[in-house]
């Protein structure tokens, strides 16, 4: 008797593990909701160590999951303010983590596609240039006002500039860490119009802006490159058509 009520036992625990194991991801295979929240739950401070450890300290930071399409008619799909950063439990992503993914599986997945750590190195990366901006300002270095903390845009063309940069940033990160595959830049863009119009817009804010910018960080390294970056003008329009005028005109302390 003792022994087929402690095997149901067992099979009943048995099942619920893998229901529980089974809906952290949905029907097609991908991140679930529910698991979502648990992932950010139980590896919020893993993440931000495990970037810490990778790039740089930083400063008192929280992650926590919302389905930010209830909250805005925008896509978000995440978005950070000082010391609060919010990842859509939308099932959005791809996988958890890129590493999760078969190495086939690795082979086919576009840039584009994101994991939801990924997303959350992306946007740690907003944390780190805000902390660096706020230190630059007080050791009195430069901080071109474009990236102040009170932004100033004296045209469309200086804060499509600024998005550009910080965006291309967060990107290279990203990239940086192995939380996607290698960048394929599928749009050149010719012309202003190419640049703002809005069908272009993640590619030349979240791709083009990386391929950009990834040469001159990995040479000037990520928190030196950040600084001369957050010093100098934001790239105009032209300056993002032609970007070695761009770069020609950077002060580099």
């Amino acid at each position: 008797m003792n022994y087929f009520f402690n095997a149901l036992i067992i099979l009943i625990l048995l099942n619920l593990a893998q229901k529980q194991t089974e809906s952290t991801y949905n029907k097609h295979g991908k991140p679930s909701t529910y698991g979502i929240n648990i992932y950010i739950k139980d590896n919020e401070k893993n993440l931000i160590k495990e970037y810490e450890q990778r790039i740089d300290t930083l400063y008192d930071v929280n992650i926590f999951t919302e389905n930010l399409k209830e909250i805005s008619t925008d896509d978000l799909g995440e978005f950070y303010i000082p010391d609060q950063i919010a990842i859509t439990n939308q099932e959005k992503y791809v996988a958890y983590e890129f590493s999760y993914l078969s190495k086939f599986r690795q082979k086919i997945t576009s840039y584009t596609e994101r994991t939801v750590k990924g997303v959350v190195f992306h946007e740690l990366t907003h944390a780190y240039v805000n902390q660096l901006i706020y230190v630059m300002k007080q050791e009195n270095k430069t901080v071109s006002p474009e990236y102040s903390v009170f932004r100033i845009f004296p045209n469309p063309s200086t804060q499509f500039g600024a998005e550009f940069i910080e965006e291309g940033i967060c990107e290279y990160v990203v990239f940086y860490l192995h939380e996607s595959n290698p960048i394929k830049n599928n749009i050149i863009p010719q012309t202003i119009s190419d640049l703002t119009d809005d069908t272009n817009r993640f590619n030349i804010l979240y791709v083009y802006s990386v391929y950009v910018l990834q040469d001159f960080l990995n040479k000037q390294g990520l928190k030196s490159g950040i600084e001369i970056l957050l010093s100098n003008k934001p790239p105009s329009y032209e300056e993002m058509l032609k970007t070695e005028l761009f770069f020609n005109r950077l002060k580099i302390n």
